[in-house]
């Protein structure tokens, strides 16, 4: 068997999002590989946990590891990501019995197995990851800038330089931060990094929202390679990296809907009922001037005027009523 220790932070916000990026692992796992899964839970419920437990196979283990934010008070925040994000720093003290490990975001599809990801060669390295294709060209003018949503890393390696701790005074010290946890890796591993293929974190949604800019050329040029199409990247990558906004468990909708859903509809969560909302509505709003300000106007009247209404009716009957026994 193949043992593979795979990490994914998980906090009440992304509950749903990780239960379905662990069901498309073991869904496209190998018959001769081991998941040894690790949940690092910040304020799960009991419940919410057992979601997880589900997933313990013959060929899969879990192990949930409880961690507190209380480290990241005042730290940055942006946007959908939650200060969870920093307890990458301290994978190496949470997981302490792995030299290394696979970490992957919550919004990820996995479409392969990862036995062959985990395997490449890192010794040398404090990390294996994947060029962040939008930040090329970076504020911090680090050549090789990669996405830390999917990082192949070498705990002993970060042990051994006390890496946690480094990348923590970092965070605090450092104002030219613009991406969280992600520029605070790229500035302690810069040189050490062993860049990895396209496959292993692809932005597929990304690029087709933006092949205007980073076309089909583009990517071949960064990755060396020679796909035909954007469809042939997302066929051929193992993990499918859903960055950005549009998350597919919000917006029913996106460009990955369909594949997200047949990931959750095997999911421990099959039967949870999920409000999602229309992307393409959200885009034609807020494009169309008029639109939008008719619709927040709408939202108003039924968030507010409607009720107000209603409470005045209410009013309006209840003193005739006492004037009536009156």
């Amino acid at each position: 068997m193949k043992k593979v220790p795979v990490a994914f932070i998980c906090d009440s916000h992304y509950i749903i999002a990780t239960v379905v990026a662990v069901t498309s692992l073991i869904c496209n796992m190998n018959k001769d590989t081991y998941y040894d899964i690790y949940i690092v839970a910040v304020e799960l419920s009991k419940r919410e946990m057992d979601q997880f437990y589900e997933f313990r196979g013959s060929n899969t283990d879990v192990h949930i590891i409880k961690a507190s934010l209380e480290k990241f008070e005042g730290l940055q925040k942006h946007g959908y990501i939650t200060s969870a994000a920093y307890l990458k720093f301290y994978l190496p003290d949470l997981i302490p019995r792995q030299k290394k490990v696979l970490y992957l975001d919550g919004d990820v599809i996995i479409q392969k197995d990862l036995s062959g990801l985990f395997e490449i060669d890192i010794k040398d390295y404090y990390a294996g990851a994947v060029k962040d294709v939008p930040l090329i060209d970076n504020h911090l003018n680090i050549k090789n800038y990669f996405n830390s949503g999917v990082m192949l890393l070498n705990l002993d390696l970060m042990r051994k330089n006390n890496t946690p701790a480094a990348l923590l005074n970092i965070e605090k010290s450092s104002n030219k931060l613009q991406n969280m946890d992600q520029d605070s890796f790229n500035i302690i591993f810069d040189k050490k990094v062993k860049l990895l293929p396209v496959i292993y974190n692809c932005f597929y949604e990304f690029y087709l929202q933006q092949k205007g800019k980073y076309t089909l050329e583009y990517i071949n040029e960064c990755f060396e390679t020679n796909y035909s199409s954007f469809n042939h990247i997302k066929k051929d990558s193992c993990i499918i990296h859903m960055v950005g906004n549009y998350k597919p468990w919000i917006y029913f909708d996106t460009v990955l809907a369909q594949e997200w859903d047949k990931y959750f509809k095997k999911s421990p969560l099959k039967n949870c009922k999920l409000k999602r909302k229309s992307m393409k509505l959200r885009e034609f709003i807020l494009l169309h001037k008029f639109t939008y300000l008719s619709y927040f106007f709408f939202k108003y009247w039924c968030d507010k005027g409607f009720k107000f209404a209603i409470y005045k009716m209410q009013n309006i009957l209840f003193n005739n009523r006492l004037n009536t026994q009156g």
